[in-house]
């Protein structure tokens, strides 16, 4: 039996809690210290993650193409998924973690709200939206993982879409474009957002 045909049996019999979103169930679980595995409402791709003692610490995606595991499993989650909680066995959790270990926590960290601050509230002709094409060479990325930084600190995350574009609504300032490559690494390109850009795409080319 693969992962999935294994979780899935251990929560067929389970009554689940749930639906709720992603920042809701890394909530609850901590606070009631919850132990068992949560599967996503949506079921192309879909998402299971494990946890024990109220923490994340396994994850499955399985998809058309195949599984993923682990932290590369959390990276393509784009924080709006619905996860139905399922109580299982603390043995048993810990059994299937083995296979699909999370090694960097703060992946799912950076979802709860406390951790993505805000930008702050537009002054007058000072905001704008900025847009940007990710390609690779001729070729535009879809899904593409893509986050802005000012200061240290995450002020926009979201993925490509089939054209490779992705928009962020941003105050006029210096800052950091991260792109989340599938090999786990990352490229970053630091920019300059003004009154010129406002209604341009820039194309952003990672070859």
């Amino acid at each position: 039996m693969t992962n999935v045909e294994i979780i899935e049996s251990l929560i067929a019999a389970s009554a689940g809690e749930g639906p709720s979103s992603v920042q809701d169930l890394l909530q609850t679980a901590r606070a009631r210290g919850l132990c068992g595995i949560a599967r996503s409402v949506q079921k192309d791709p879909r998402w299971y993650i494990l946890f024990l003692a109220g923490e994340p610490e396994g994850a499955v995606l399985n998809e058309s193409n195949g599984m993923l595991f682990g932290n590369t499993a959390v990276y393509l989650l784009k924080g709006t998924e619905q996860f139905i909680f399922y109580p299982s066995d603390r043995p048993v959790v810990e059994r299937l973690i083995l296979g699909c270990r999370i090694y960097d926590r703060n992946i799912l960290n950076r979802m709860l709200p406390s951790d993505i601050p805000q930008v702050a509230p537009a002054k007058e002709g000072g905001a704008g939206v900025f847009s940007m094409k990710v390609m690779k060479g001729d070729v535009p990325l879809h899904g593409q993982r893509v986050s802005i930084r000012k200061g240290g600190q995450v002020v926009g995350n979201d993925f490509t879409s089939r054209e490779g574009k992705v928009s962020f609504r941003l105050l006029f300032g210096r800052y950091e474009c991260v792109v989340h490559l599938r090999d786990l690494s990352t490229k970053v390109y630091e920019f300059e957002f003004n009154p010129d850009l406002i209604g341009q795409v820039v194309v952003l080319d990672i070859t």
